[in-house]
């Protein structure tokens, strides 16, 4: 509260002695100029298993990661659908150096279908037979290995699952940390197009594929050096002049990041276009794909932006350049754009590696356990999820070149909404005394309806601040952890608030940096969808993390998710009495709950329901009755 109550001083105080200059920016929801946004690029993240070869199933497979990769999944809209991670295919080695045995990749592939992730599959391993330096036929080894590899999954989950995967060649092969093979160039080759056989035939190979599914592998996955980088330019040299069929991939992946900032990654990857677009003008209808498109190199390097709103404001912003300079500007098909972020944390490094969530290992807890908390670049990647399938006309009057916006509308039979995003940052810089208000004026609306305006900063969601006015420990009370996740997700500025047909004015005060969401809905004809796949996973005593499914919500127009619990600890149980135990209004799809208990029952002992409430107050039904712990009744 001693947090909370600073906070709003501070404001107040800012907004005295510091006026704010205005800018209006209108948007026309029905014009001749709106065009098709049907593709949410950015909805990935990629890590790498901080473990040795030998151990990284017990990395991937973890009770750390698999919370963490759980927290991830848990946004609304599947905010985040894709995770790129390497050396998967050491999975396959782990047990028996000289046979394949799918035990873990199996385990890690049905982990990541039950939390509704997708891979981004590279095809590269450090841990292959003793022989495979000796192929005869290289370009025939990675043919039957990739085929037997997806044959496997494409039994397991169907094709029409295997299909929306994404395949990509080795990552970054001209390096020595990665080219761990000693591929020359023809050696290369033979690996790229025996993997493009091997996905080719274990899709042409299924009876039941009524759609035509087909695979897309991605590649050369590099950094595109103008020297000594023969692997990833040989590749592209080899689909020059050739039919689309003999390319072996469809989408060119490459790498390039930023230095601190959003320009510099722009610019870098504006500048690789240009190049390839010189070199290979047959190449130039092929989507593209940064799927390391990271502001700064290095994400384990200690950088305090990444700890707050200047590291989800840049990465708004990469998207929305990203579609203006890119996709409208060059008129680019964009597959993926990625950040490298689903890492987690280690000591004594705290929210500034670049991560979406961070950890802290509770050392001194018996047993030991891990605490998660989210920081605002992950609660960005959930703002973005609103964003439609049309982009509106947008009208900036006395825009300030620091300010960026992207508008657009979806319209479905029973979900019709509006959303505009609005940026603010001016890289790492933090500007608390340089204020902005903005005038959104929404026109030419068809129906009338309710909106909300949701926001991220430095001062009301800024668990980073939290932390270090508590002195930074390392192993954080309960109060603390208590503090730090009430200002972990985005704030509403009001209760929803209704509109009419034709238009309506919102007012926002925001600062430096500063992310903002307007999201006005038309009345749904239904209420919220049933929510589904309710789990509960212990964390510590007295605390539990709960998660959730949306698949069933046809519509984003949700004021709040009611967590909902009936005691059964001791004697004072509230037997058959469901009380709503998240005080805060939320629309993430994760809760973490942790009760105050006496010391004499476990107080997370009972049953938990969940329930969806939109802009309109009316509930959806309410999910399965999930109890904790499961052997509970």
């Amino acid at each position: 509260m001693k947090f909370s109550i600073h906070i709003f001083c501070t404001i107040i105080i800012f907004k005295m002695m510091y006026p704010c200059d205005t800018s209006k920016l209108i948007i026309i929801a029905n014009s001749e100029n709106a065009a098709r946004f049907n593709n949410h690029f950015w909805k990935s993240t990629g890590l790498c298993p901080l473990a040795p070869k030998e151990k990284i199933h017990e990395y991937l497979l973890g009770t750390s990661e698999r919370t963490n990769l759980k927290i991830i999944a848990s946004l609304p809209n599947k905010a985040v659908n894709y995770v790129r991670i390497h050396w998967l295919m050491d999975l396959l080695f782990v047990r028996f150096k000289n046979r394949i045995n799918f035990d873990y990749m199996d385990e890690l592939f049905d982990m990541l279908r039950e939390l509704r992730l997708k891979p981004i599959f590279e095809i590269m391993g450090r841990s292959f037979p003793s022989d495979i330096e000796n192929l005869v036929n290289p370009l025939t080894y990675w043919s039957n290995l990739t085929y037997t590899i997806v044959s496997r999954y494409i039994e397991r989950f169907g094709v029409e699952e295997v299909s929306t995967w994404k395949f990509e060649t080795w990552n970054e092969p001209d390096l020595i940390a990665y080219n761990v093979m000693n591929f020359t160039l023809k050696e290369y080759l033979d690996y790229v197009n025996g993997c493009a056989r091997g996905l080719k035939s274990a899709f042409n190979g299924q009876k039941a594929n009524p759609n035509n599914a087909i695979s897309r592998l991605g590649g050369p996955a590099g950094l595109f050096r103008t020297e000594n980088h023969p692997l990833c330019w040989g590749l592209l040299k080899s689909c020059r002049g050739v039919k689309k069929a003999e390319c072996p991939i469809q989408f060119v992946s490459f790498h390039r990041k930023g230095d601190s900032d959003v320009s510099g990654l722009l610019n870098g990857t504006l500048q690789l276009l240009d190049l390839l677009r010189e070199k290979f003008p047959d190449l130039e209808e092929m989507p593209i794909a940064n799927d390391e498109a990271d502001l700064l190199k290095n994400w384990s390097r200690d950088e305090e932006w990444r700890s707050d709103a200047r590291y989800a404001a840049m990465v708004a912003l990469v998207v929305i350049r990203f579609h203006k300079e890119i996709i409208l500007g060059r008129g680019k098909r964009v597959e993926i754009l990625s950040n490298d972020n689903g890492f987690m944390n280690y000591h004594p490094y705290y929210f500034t590696q670049r991560t979406l969530l961070t950890r802290f290992q509770m050392n001194l807890t018996i047993p030991p356990h891990d605490q998660f908390i989210k920081k605002p670049v992950y609660s960005v990647m959930g703002l973005l999820s609103y964003l439609g399938d049309t982009l509106l006309e947008e009208i900036f009057e006395e825009q300030d070149v620091l300010m960026s916006s992207l508008s657009t509308k979806i319209s479905k039979p029973n979900y019709s909404a509006i959303a505009t995003l609005l940026v603010y940052v001016n890289d790492t810089e933090v500007s608390p005394f340089k204020n902005k208000t903005i005038n959104i004026n929404l026109k030419n609306l068809e129906f009338g309806g309710k909106y909300v305006v949701y926001f991220l900063n430095n001062f009301e969601t800024n668990p980073y601040q939290v932390w270090l006015e508590a002195g930074s420990p390392f192993y954080p009370e309960k109060d603390v952890r208590k503090e730090m996740r009430n200002n972990e997700e985005p704030k509403r500025l009001k209760d929803p608030q209704e509109f009419s047909p034709g238009s309506f004015e919102v007012t926002v005060n925001i600062s430096i940096p500063s992310v903002v969401l307007l999201h006005a809905c038309y009345e749904p004809r239904y209420p919220p969808g049933r929510v589904t796949d309710l789990t509960i996973q212990n964390v510590t005593r007295y605390e539990v993390l709960l998660n959730w499914s949306d698949e069933n919500m046809i519509n984003l127009c949700i004021r709040t998710y009611e967590v909902e619990f009936e005691s059964r600890c001791g004697n004072g149980g509230n037997y058959g009495i469901f009380r709503r135990v998240n005080l805060n209004d939320i629309i993430f799809l994760s809760y973490h709950h942790s009760p105050t208990g006496d010391g004499e029952c476990e107080a997370t002992r009972g049953r938990y329901r969940v329930r969806a409430v939109d802009y309109w107050d009316r509930p959806g039904h309410y999910s399965d009755i999930v109890c904790h712990p499961p052997r509970l009744y």
